[in-house]
């Protein structure tokens, strides 16, 4: 079986039980969101997609990709680490290398790397139309984040709120701060996301 089919077959397998558990248990929520990032070289706009996986009541995975200017205008991109651990291995030389031989082991590091989540929130519900989720992304990545052309790995941390004015669907403002691995420098974000509980 060649890499590719190997590839799909994985997905298909590991990812379809969840999508049909989530039917029953409602433990997937996506979201439309827009953010702006605050740094002292400038302000970040963005808009995309956030996804939340419900592995307990009170906790979940995190997922963010989202796209849009950075302080010079040029173009922003924001997603979890392992999409860039991904795109590396595809640059790489060694997976090359590796692939041609016949050693279809990196489909299941392919794989890791694309469901690896970005960080956790923690959810708490103080009403029932309302859930605070305070949350740390350590291993979130950043394109252009400094607008030098390169993926950055940042850490994230803050606090969203889901009001939900009804159960499946929320309205979720959210703030935090953003430090950036490689130089140090810390900005605070807000945002608001609009999402479905599946």
């Amino acid at each position: 079986m060649n890499f590719k089919k190997n590839f799909i077959t994985i997905c298909f397998l590991s990812l379809f039980p969840l999508f049909v558990f989530s039917q029953e248990a409602k433990n997937i929520r996506v979201s439309a969101i827009s953010e702006v990032s605050f740094f002292a070289d400038g302000t970040l706009t963005s808009y995309g997609i956030s996804a939340e996986y419900f592995v307990h009541r009170n906790f979940s995975l995190n997922y963010q990709y989202t796209l849009g200017i950075n302080q010079k205008n040029k173009i922003y991109m924001h997603y979890p680490g392992g999409v860039a651990a991904l795109v590396e291995m595809f640059r790489s030389d060694t997976y090359y290398l590796y692939s041609t031989s016949g050693d279809d082991g990196w489909g299941y590091i392919l794989i890791l790397a694309v469901i690896l989540p970005e960080g956790i929130s923690f959810h708490t519900y103080p009403r029932n139309w309302l859930e605070l989720a305070p949350f740390v992304n350590p291993f979130s990545t950043d394109f252009n984040i400094i607008d030098n052309r390169r993926s950055t790995i940042t850490l994230s941390l803050g606090l969203k709120a889901h009001i939900k004015p009804v159960y499946n669907f929320s309205i979720s403002p959210h703030f935090g701060l953003k430090h950036i691995y490689k130089n140090g420098k810390v900005g605070h974000f807000f945002g608001v996301s609009l999402g479905l509980l599946f």
